[in-house]
């Protein structure tokens, strides 16, 4: 999926911004025009009044999106979903409304039409996927007992940082700091992070350290051992050479949510995880071939 992803990525760079409509890439012999993607832009630029910005990355993401579905609208087609009754039902119904409405006669039904059916394709492959694949609740109370023990009896930080192009520059954060100089002054001063002169550079949220841990063992190992109004005494090295100093703005210990609090948000995850389980395989053996 990876190699066909960066495949994808190379046809929007060359296409992007091309005025004629032509084929992106071919999925099992179904072409994807660049008119939909076109459509698709449009679309999220009026939805959001002009908020969303027309780039490359975008279409990239709406190129891929709609190789899934795709490929999810054929899958759905051979184990013959679309021939199901409940399927047929709601079909008949939408196209008679649509044809009551007059909708039928727009120019752009075909194509509308289309989009509808392969929507129906992809609640119906999601519906079967989760009769065959079902969460269950023993599922569910697994998953919160695994992550209430793994977050029992551990804290979560409220963290400040100071993020600065070079190590001297964040020598002299941590000795403003050493000279009794405010966190948030001193952050305001120093940092790139241009919110830091709004929030002093400190962080709204809470971090697990467990998460930390995990994800960013460096700025775990510097922060790990601090109290709450403690910072790094030396500098974090990042990417690229920049610098960092950390600062405990709070620390206290985690309170898991109940599992009644819980329960609808794992199941949810759990669900997309099937799902996207059972999507990989599509992708495996499909034919994606973007256009030369």
């Amino acid at each position: 999926m990876n190699k066909t992803y960066l495949s994808l990525a190379l046809v929007m760079a060359t296409l992007s911004g091309s005025l004629a409509a032509q084929t992106l890439v071919t999925v099992n012999g179904t072409k994807i025009d660049s008119s939909e993607i076109d459509l698709q832009v449009k679309n999220l630029q009026t939805q959001s009044n002009g908020q969303v910005q027309d780039n490359p990355q975008l279409r990239q993401s709406l190129l891929q999106g709609t190789v899934t579905r795709t490929l999810v609208a054929q899958e759905a087609r051979r184990l013959k979903l679309d021939q199901s009754a409940e399927f047929k039902q709601v079909s008949d119904q939408a196209l008679a409304q649509a044809k009551k409405e007059g909708a039928d006669k727009a120019k752009s039904f075909k194509h509308d039409w289309a989009v509808y059916q392969n929507e129906l394709l992809l609640q119906a492959f999601l519906a079967n996927v989760a009769a065959q694949n079902p969460v269950t609740e023993a599922d569910t109370q697994k998953a919160y007992n695994e992550i209430s023990s793994y977050y029992k009896g551990s804290d979560e930080v409220q963290l400040g940082e100071i993020i600065t192009r070079t190590t001297a520059d964040a020598d002299k954060a941590i000795a403003d700091l050493k000279a009794k100089k405010s966190f948030k002054t001193v952050a305001a001063q120093y940092s790139l992070a241009p919110q830091a002169k709004e929030n002093g550079g400190i962080a709204t949220d809470y971090v697990p350290l467990k998460d930390l841990q995990q994800n960013a063992p460096a700025i775990y190992n510097a922060v790990s051992s601090l109290k709450k109004g403690q910072y790094t005494a030396q500098p974090v090295q990042g990417e690229n050479g920049v610098a960092a100093v950390f600062y405990i703005n709070d620390k206290r210990a985690i309170k898991i949510p109940s599992y009644q609090e819980m329960a609808p948000g794992l199941t949810r995850d759990m669900q997309a995880a099937r799902v996207d389980a059972a999507i990989q395989p599509l992708y495996q053996k499909a034919k994606i071939e973007p256009s030369n």
